[in-house]
């Protein structure tokens, strides 16, 4: 490749450009291109600002890698201003991904206009590695929009990982949003991801006993997974007058549970194990007057099952001891 590229500077500028398509040569391009110095900013600056948009996203990835390492800063931020979304969707699509890559070009520099670009350039679309970015400030401006993003399920984890590094913040927006206090919901269809995130996170960061009223009401939500959040939290800082509660609401879900959460859950009852086989109880006394048939394949007969069965085999293995303490004494009383 670098025979074919000889040429003048300009010639060989634009010879590197072309290269960024290329499956063969374009890693290679890329390193050349870095290794030219500021001599090729203004070809990948107008590569990257005035070249449209395609289906293909890579040649535009890797000028953007070329210009982070070339410390182009003002054109990554330009490209950012400068974006308007493509109308075709394949389009869009592709183009997201040279977004992610002009965002973790960004987090090079640590400046307030580096932090507000990626922000505004969140709140119009957002991209993992957009999010992604913003969490590396841990500033707390940033909070809102993280917990917006809990609904995305493309983004859902850079924003969970922005939000524990502002943990106080956080928990402190967490908890009001629930009140209803803030501008993000946490109600409705449309929240049902934002409202298990958020409750996962708030198990993570740690909440207070005072908080668990406004906490209380997720147990009889309809998702699963909000009510073994919920069921976390209770167990940790609920009363424990209110443990049953908190069981009978993990059994009422237990149906629609999926193999994770029912790990989840067998975890929480075996923790948790004399209440959870009152409840157990009562619930398989209501299930046999019910005429209820055991099956195996239904999680809720596999956790009564687990819960039920393990007083059982307490008192089988505890059988053994008491008969041979028994055998004992007797054998002693007939050698006296």
């Amino acid at each position: 490749m670098t025979n074919s590229l000889a040429g003048t500077a300009g010639q060989q500028m634009d010879k590197l450009i072309a290269a960024l398509d290329s499956l063969v040569d374009g890693d290679q391009a890329v390193e050349m291109l870095i290794a030219s110095g500021p001599l090729a900013v203004p070809h990948l600056s107008a590569f990257l600002l005035k070249g449209s948009p395609r289906t293909i996203s890579l040649p535009r990835c890797r000028a953007a890698r070329a210009l982070g390492e070339l410390g182009a800063c003002s054109t990554l931020i330009s490209y950012f201003r400068e974006y308007r979304p493509p109308q075709d969707a394949a389009v869009l699509f592709a183009e997201d991904a040279v977004r992610s890559a002009v965002a973790g070009e960004l987090v090079r520099w640590k400046s307030d206009e580096v932090f507000l670009v990626l922000l505004d350039a969140a709140r119009q679309r957002t991209t993992g590695a957009v999010v992604l970015g913003l969490g590396e400030f841990c500033r707390s401006e940033s909070v809102p929009l993280l917990f917006e993003v809990l609904e995305d399920d493309l983004c859902r984890d850079e924003a969970m990982n922005g939000l524990r590094k502002l943990p106080d913040a956080a928990r402190q927006f967490g908890i009001l949003s629930i009140r209803g206090l803030t501008g993000v919901t946490m109600d409705g269809p449309s929240a049902r991801c934002r409202r298990r995130a958020t409750l996962q996170l708030l198990f993570a960061l740690g909440v207070t006993p005072g908080d668990w009223p406004d906490l209380r009401r997720f147990l009889w939500e309809g998702d699963p997974g909000t009510v073994v959040a919920a069921a976390q939290l209770g167990f940790m800082i609920a009363p424990e007058t209110q443990h049953p509660e908190i069981i009978t609401a993990l059994l009422r879900v237990a149906e629609r549970l999926d193999f994770v959460q029912e790990e989840d859950v067998n975890r929480l009852l075996d923790a948790h194990s004399g209440i959870a086989r009152d409840v157990a109880q009562q619930l398989e006394r209501h299930r046999e007057h019910a005429d209820h048939k055991s099956n195996w394949l239904s999680p809720t007969y596999r956790i009564l099952h687990r819960v039920l069965e393990t007083k059982k085999d307490r008192q089988t293995s505890d059988t053994p001891a008491d008969v041979q303490m028994g055998s004992e004494a007797q054998h002693s009383a007939r050698e006296n």
